[in-house]
């Protein structure tokens, strides 16, 4: 299997399905022989956007049936789970389409992060690889259980957990592995499960951010010993808050249902409290607005990919972007999140973020900089505020603390290596679910700023 997908196979890929694009007709002179006849002058500049009106910025998007959904839990009096059907019924078919035998709601993807490492009982004393490029609920669930978040440098190509550096941070105090999927985007799960039966360690997978992304045909979150799911409102599939845990062990997840569940065995739930546990249960309310988010989901989906892969497509035409790294090319992305590697020396060094400015002003919502997450959570003061704390320091040498604030560098994530690298991005739930002419719309805007980059020089 190829390490990465190319810009030459991504288009090789991909083009069959894409031959429609305006600029590669027969007879095109140019690379942006597509442009149409509206004004040249960039809209940044005094000139027509080429988009007469913004997206849309309305998310999430509902109708009658999810207000209908609402009103039927409400007159049910059946609000809690316990008393309901809809959150278990809606578990039965999620775990059926992301393809595994096992699905647990939660009122979280933190909880289900949190109910995952529980199980596993990881507690003081543990380690716990991850990475320091995320959203800072992943850490949260490793230091709430008074265990170390050990972090992982990124990969400059993708912003992900650099794989290749996993086994060095493996000790002897290590309890699991936790990747974390960002935007629509997977991690190279096949080498980090690689890692994980060699050295015995279970992987938990940090999927909140990427729902149906894929691997060689199977989704994120049904690789580890759990997957964890969030469908927080502003992640694709949403209900407000709320997560899932995936898994496909008997035995593991029995006690995975069991935790968000105050104990209750999921096999007996009317027999008592078998196992540790805690309330994490999803309501009624929330799993009566999934169920026909999901519905909607369902069709969104495709649409989403098709769009995106159309984008990527046509604006890897043009020197300078290239489509941001697969680790498979067997690689179903999700689009949550576009994302394009820029390279400013193709654009008389003008900054992505420059690049972008000039997008935004033509009704694009493109964004520039680095693949980094905020500037990561290894610099958060949350983290040294556990390392002080009392628990902490009746956990953990001296020592072993002071060693790993010392630890706490990453070249590629801090930024002092050159080849963290610029990207263009854009948050596309909504926009990838436009219509053809919205996409070119798009392709034909980046073109515009292509080709007036020295208006920006």
């Amino acid at each position: 299997m190829k390490s990465s997908l190319t810009r030459r196979s991504f288009v090789k890929a991909t083009s069959a399905g894409l031959a429609g694009i305006g600029f590669l007709t027969a007879g095109a002179k140019s690379l942006y022989a597509a442009a149409t006849n509206k004004s040249n002058t960039l809209a940044l500049k005094g000139g027509t956007p080429v988009r007469g009106k913004p997206f849309s910025q309305t998310w999430p998007i509902i109708n009658e049936n999810d207000e209908q959904a609402l009103l039927k839990a409400l007159k049910s009096r059946n609000w809690c789970c316990l008393r309901g059907h809809a959150v278990y019924d809606f578990e039965k078919m999620f775990a059926e389409a992301m393809g595994v035998p096992y699905c647990y709601l939660t009122n979280g993807g933190t909880t289900a992060l949190s109910a995952s490492l529980s199980v596993l009982d990881v507690g003081p004393g543990d380690e716990v690889i991850t990475t320091p490029n995320t959203f800072i609920a992943t850490i949260n669930t490793i230091t709430n259980l008074h265990a170390l978040p050990v972090f992982v440098d990124i990969d400059p190509d993708t912003g992900s957990i650099d794989a290749n550096l996993i086994e060095a941070a493996i000790t002897e105090h290590t309890k699991a592995i936790l990747p974390v999927h960002l935007a629509g985007w997977p991690v190279d799960i096949e080498k980090i499960m690689a890692i994980s039966r060699k050295r015995n360690l279970p992987v938990i997978e940090d999927a909140c951010q990427s729902v149906y992304a894929e691997v060689g045909g199977k989704k994120v979150g049904a690789f580890g010993r759990t997957g964890c799911i969030s469908f927080q409102e502003y992640k694709s599939l949403v209900c407000g808050e709320g997560g899932a845990i995936l898994g496909s062990d008997d035995e593991f997840m029995r006690r995975c249902g069991a935790f968000v569940n105050n104990g209750r065995d999921p096999k007996q739930r009317e027999r008592g409290y078998a196992f540790p546990g805690s309330n994490h249960r999803m309501t009624e309310f929330q799993a009566a607005i999934l169920t026909e988010q999901f519905k909607r989901f369902k069709d969104q989906a495709p649409l989403r990919y098709e769009n995106g892969s159309y984008v990527e497509q046509a604006l890897a035409r043009i020197p300078g972007l290239t489509p941001r790294k697969r680790y498979s090319d067997k690689t179903r992305i999700t689009y949550v999140q576009f994302e394009m590697d820029y390279d400013r020396a193709a654009f008389k060094n003008v900054p992505a973020a420059k690049f972008a400015e000039a997008l935004r002003a033509e009704n694009i919502p493109m964004h520039g900089g680095s693949r980094r997450y905020y500037s990561g959570c290894h610099k958060e003061k949350m983290l040294q505020e556990h390392l002080n704390s009392s628990a902490f320091q009746a956990s953990f040498s001296k020592a072993r603390l002071d060693q790993y604030r010392q630890s706490l560098r990453f070249p590629v994530m801090d930024g002092e290596k050159p080849a963290q690298k610029d990207m263009l991005s854009m948050d596309s739930k909504i926009p990838f679910l436009g219509t053809r002419k919205e996409m070119d719309e798009i392709i034909e805007a980046v073109q515009k700023v292509a080709r007036n980059i020295d208006k920006l020089a």
